[in-house]
Parts: structure tokens; sequence; C-alpha cells
């Protein structure tokens, strides 16, 4: 009997063992932990969360974890809160900089801001794929999404390039000028290994229907702009599974009743909206003397943001100000309806993408999210865990990934720990206090250091 007993105790020793060499010696744990829940709002306070490769392996209390990771890796987060890595889902990463390398420090400021993923809306191919290569190798970039080159009105490509000698421009959009040519090109961009399609403009509503069409066939997403060739109803009821912008051109005018037609859809159909309320204020609303007050400061004291524009940013941003200026479209007498399209969004429970259009005229990237995320509190009148959903489980959901968008175990270990609480107040999700990225802890130290090499560079 005796010999039984000390056969169980040794095996209960090894097998005790052998699941302690299940957590490798760059585990982390953290621990006083206030974790919030994006689906319901509610804090589970003093919490300990077990990482390693890159998942959350368990969470519970600090006495039955503490010793699953070395003493060295135990990181005490008392009196802050946690919340899963956020999205912004709409950017053009190609406009970061004419320069490769710098592009990447540019698009650290997503994850430096914690920004862990992001939806790339387009543009040039060749850029866009260096940059995801990079982001898969460098635990300090945000994972990418992306469509690829932008789906076009051949039409209008040709216009531009002719209008513009913006031979580049040319060269990131997939021009289509009939139905016909639809299977063939969007099967040619579907092998460059792109997630979605973004459809800009069309040729005619024919080709945008075939467009949606070959997209279900092929079983992938498409999203976009919708023109005024396709009216916004149909453009819905053919799939397409987010609507961009805040579409000014087709909301002015439309009577309450076709909105709510239009709402009513989207809610049956699931479509998914991204307002990017930061460009169109920006670029459009905003007072065009503060705008060129923050362009010019070359000193960087009144607007410190500025130094985190890159050359090329500040180049566009200066040349879209002064198509700005030059345009006869009354964009401020144009916005009511706009928003009112929004709010009807909102008061009907659509899922809302946070995107920024960065790197668009005066959209910095990272920052310029908490500006977004602040305007759907001013414009739309949403609460903040509401606000909150749009940069966190709504981005996951729309791209069915399973295991991104809570703090929960078997999920990513995408998360960022806040000094405050944004439940509170939405202006609190700019307490970022570090950031982790597929589990690899990204200090506060660190993102200052980084933060530094960014400005550094943009004040040359």
């Amino acid at each position: 009997m005796k010999n039984s007993l000390s056969i169980l105790a040794l095996l209960i020793f090894l097998y005790g063992c052998s699941d302690s060499k299940k957590v490798s010696e760059s585990a982390l744990l953290i621990y006083n932990a206030n974790i919030i829940n994006v689906i319901d709002g509610s804090i589970l306070s003093g919490q300990s969360i077990l990482i390693d490769n890159g998942i959350i392996q368990s969470i519970g209390t600090h006495a039955s974890m503490k010793n699953l990771a070395l003493e060295n890796n135990h990181i005490n987060i008392e009196n802050k809160y946690i919340i899963p890595g956020m999205w912004d889902a709409h950017v053009h990463i190609d406009k970061l900089s004419n320069d490769i390398e710098h592009s990447s420090r540019m698009l650290s400021l997503y994850t430096l801001n914690g920004i862990t993923s992001i939806r790339e809306m387009g543009g040039n191919w060749s850029k866009i794929k260096k940059l995801k290569e990079k982001s898969m190798q460098l635990y300090y970039l945000p994972t990418i999404f992306t469509a690829g080159p932008i789906f076009e009105n051949k039409a209008f490509v040709d216009w531009v390039v002719k209008q513009d000698n913006d031979v580049e421009f040319g060269q990131q959009r997939i021009g289509i000028s009939t139905p016909e040519e639809v299977p063939f090109l969007l099967d040619s961009v579907l092998k460059l290994g792109v997630d979605f399609i973004k459809v800009r403009t069309a040729a005619s509503p024919d080709t945008f229907f075939e467009i949606a069409k070959q997209c279900k066939k092929n079983g992938v997403k498409f999203c976009g702009h919708v023109d005024a060739k396709v009216d916004l109803y149909d453009a819905v009821n053919s799939g397409i599974s987010s609507l961009e912008h805040v579409d000014i051109f087709q909301l002015t005018g439309m009577t309450e009743s076709k909105m709510d037609s239009i709402v009513l859809l989207m809610k049956t159909l699931n479509t998914y909206y991204c307002p990017t309320l930061t460009y169109f204020k920006q670029h459009r609303i905003y007072n065009k003397d503060t705008i060129k007050a923050f362009l010019s400061d070359s000193t960087f004291t009144t607007y410190r943001k500025r130094a985190y524009a890159s050359k090329s940013l500040l180049d566009k941003s200066k040349q879209a100000i002064g198509w700005a200026e030059e345009s006869q479209v009354p964009w401020k007498k144009m916005e009511s309806n706009s928003l009112k399209f929004g709010k009807k969004i909102v008061e009907s429970n659509i899922s809302i993408l946070a995107g920024t259009d960065g790197a668009n005229a005066l959209v910095l990237p990272g920052l310029s999210l908490f500006e977004e995320l602040k305007l759907y509190e001013t414009e739309f009148q949403m609460d903040n865990l509401s606000i909150l959903q749009t940069a966190t489980i709504n981005p996951a959901k729309y791209f069915n990934i399973q295991d991104i968008g809570l703090v929960k175990e078997g999920f990513i270990a995408d998360l960022v720990i806040l000094d405050k609480n944004p439940i509170e107040n939405i202006e609190n999700i700019k307490t970022t206090n570090s950031v982790i990225k597929s589990g690899k802890l990204i200090t506060k130290d660190e993102i200052h250091k980084r933060f530094k090499k960014i400005r550094k560079y943009n004040m040359q």
C-alpha cells in the first residue's frame, strides 16, 4: 500500500512538472489587472493574465498562477485598465512616407498608440506588400488586413493620370470599363493574397453589381465608396460588407424615408458602416485658418502632434488643403443630412467600424483614431462602451475572427494597458501606459523612445 501511494505521488509530481513545461521562460504574468469587457462594459478587478506564445493562456488569481512565469516576467498593473488591442479600420499605409524604412517607423505609430490591427484600404501594392511583410516580422507593427490595389472606373483613372500627371495613381488602381472584365481582374487581385476587395468608383451600375456577384462567388468581402452612378440602397442590397465615409453627395437631399429604408436594409443584411469623420471634419469642415496654422508650425510648439507627420504627409496635406480651398462644394451646408444618417445608424444598433482614412490630409497614424472616437461622442451621441466597441470587437466580428477583440483565455494577446478607464470618459483611451502585441510587451519607456526617434526624423 505504501509503495502504491509513493508511485501515485510520483505520478502526480511528474504530471505537474510536465504541465508547467507547457509555459515557456518568456511567458508574461500581468497581475492586479482591471479587465474591461467590451461586450457589456463590466470590469473584472484584481485579475492575473498569463500570456505565452502570443496567446492568453489563463485568467485568474495571482496566487494560482504566480509560479507559472519567471518572477522577472511578472508585471504589476495595479490601478490600471486593460482592453483588447484597437483597430483603425480605414487607413492607407502606402502614403505614410516616400521612404520605405521610415514608412515602417510611421506604421509603428499605430501599435505604439494601442492600435494593434489595421484595415488597409488599398493603394500602391508594392509598398503595401513590403510593409505587410515587415509587420509579420516586427512585434511593434500592427497586423495588416489589406485590399491591395483599388478597383476603379478606368475612365476616371485615365483622367486623373492625365489631369494630374500622376502615373503612380494608375499603377495603384485596377481600372475596369465593363462587367465582362470583372472575373479575370478580380481573380488577378485575389492571387496577390489580399484579404478583401475595395471598390472606389464604377464605370456603371452593371459593373459594380458584377464585382459584387464575383466577390460573393469567390467568398471574399467587398467594401468601399458608393458613387452617384449606383443607388445606395441597391449597393447595400448587392452585399457590400461596409459603407465607407460620410457619403455626402448621395445623402444630400435624400428623403428621410429613403434613409430609413437604407438603414433598415443595412440592419437586415448586417452591413457595417465606417464613417471616417476625422478626415471629413479635418479636410472639409474645420476652420481652414487652423489647418494652415497647423501646417506652417515649423517649430512644433503650438501643434505638437505635427512632429508625427512625415514630410510626405505634410506635402500631401498642403496639396489637399489647396484643392479644398478651390472647391466650390458647400461642405458645411451639406453636412447635416450626412450626420443625420450616421445618427440613424447608431439608433438602429448597426455596427460601426472606427476608421480615420489615415494617412490622408492631416490624418496622423495612430493619433487620429482618438479624434475619431471623440467625434462619435460629439456628433453621433454614442455612449462610451459603444464607441469602444467600434475599435475593438466590431472589426473582429467584421472579419469573423474568433480569437481577437476580447481579453479572454485562448485569444491572441493583443492588449492595451491604460492608466484611466475609457468607459468613464472616452478620452481616457489616450492614456496608453504600455501595449502587448502578439504576447510581446512594449513598455512605456520603449514607446517614448520610439516616439522620440520618429519625431527626430520628421523634424529634420
